[in-house]
């Protein structure tokens, strides 16, 4: 489904990732760790074609997304994305907001995007605020509506940036049980968090990044319970610390 071979990127002399290899199936649900400022975010960019890469390639089902020519607003159609500030047009409502990339990018019929957008609203828990403005959500509410407005485009896949670092406990709550229920239903997912707990229960496989290289990737009992290395288990520690 995704497949990263010798990825690297640099912002000049700044090395971001260092050649990345990794597999991800379909279904597969990745949980990405790792100290801030390890490349987790540019990981994700990446696939999602946000960023280019320096070297290196990505595929998605076979198609080279890092090739010359490639229609990048077809693969961001595909693949979306969820990142910790929400991102809602504050100008419009919810409604309006899931509305408009099916609309406009996807060019459905507008009665059918009605439709899907009720039906996504009711799945994420939040169909009661669709004619609210962003700024009348708390912060669970906004971002559950995100992850509404990302499936509106009906992706192959959803990347989510640390989904719940803005949130107070109860809503992370609110925003991990939307994930969760994502997860039932196959979507394939690579998930940036902070929530160890969270990240041990949904995953298939964990990556552990720091200073832009992968030290170690495997099922979530190895690497929480078990790790090879001793910077992985400083690293675990520390965030169960907080």
């Amino acid at each position: 489904m995704i497949r990263l071979e010798n990825v690297s990127k640099y912002y000049k002399n700044l090395c971001v990732l260092k050649d990345i290899n990794v597999n991800i199936e379909k279904g597969n649900i990745i949980s990405l760790i790792g100290p801030s400022g390890c490349g987790k975010s540019t990981f994700l960019k990446c696939i999602n074609g946000l960023t280019s890469v320096t070297e290196g390639k990505i595929y998605i089902d076979d198609l080279e997304i890092t090739a010359k020519g490639v229609d990048l607003n077809k693969i961001r159609s595909e693949v979306g994305i969820v990142f910790q500030q929400f991102n809602l047009f504050p100008h419009l409502t919810v409604r309006e907001n899931i509305n408009l990339a099916p609309v406009k990018v996807k060019k459905m019929p507008k009665n059918d995007v009605e439709m899907q957008t009720m039906y996504l609203l009711e799945k994420v828990g939040v169909l009661d605020k669709i004619d609210k403005y962003p700024d009348q959500l708390s912060g669970g509410q906004a971002q559950r509506v995100a992850i509404a407005r990302s499936l509106a485009m009906q992706p192959k896949i959803m990347l989510f940036d640390e989904p719940t670092s803005a949130l107070d406990p109860q809503m992370t709550l609110e925003v991990l049980d939307t994930i969760k229920d994502l997860a039932k239903e196959g979507m394939t997912m690579v998930v940036v968090t902070h929530e160890m707990g969270f990240a041990k229960e949904i995953a298939d496989k964990v990556i552990f990044l720091s200073r832009g290289k992968i030290i170690e990737e495997g099922e979530p009992s190895k690497i929480f319970d078990n790790p090879e290395k001793k910077i992985t288990e400083d690293f675990i520690n520390s965030v169960l610390k907080h």
